[in-house]
């Protein structure tokens, strides 16, 4: 089951936005055996990249949005 964005914490939010920028850099490579070894990585609950959990930019706005909010909290 995917996890839900909102349940995660910043550093849950952080790992997994350096995990999928991983991944884009990846794709934009265009080379198979790292894609290979990181979709088992990226995609080890499954699903596809348009879920919360698997876009890259549903999770750094989720990502962006709490540290921003941490950040505000400790002025």
């Amino acid at each position: 089951m995917m996890p839900s964005l909102y349940d995660l914490s910043l550093e849950q939010l952080r790992d997994r936005v350096q995990q999928l920028e991983e991944w884009g850099r990846a794709q934009e490579a265009d080379d198979d055996t790292i894609l290979g070894s990181l979709r088992t990585e990226v995609f080890a609950l499954g699903g596809s990249e348009e879920d919360d959990w698997n876009d890259y930019h549903r999770v750094r706005n989720e990502y962006d949005r709490r540290a921003a909010e941490e950040f505000d909290l400790g002025q």
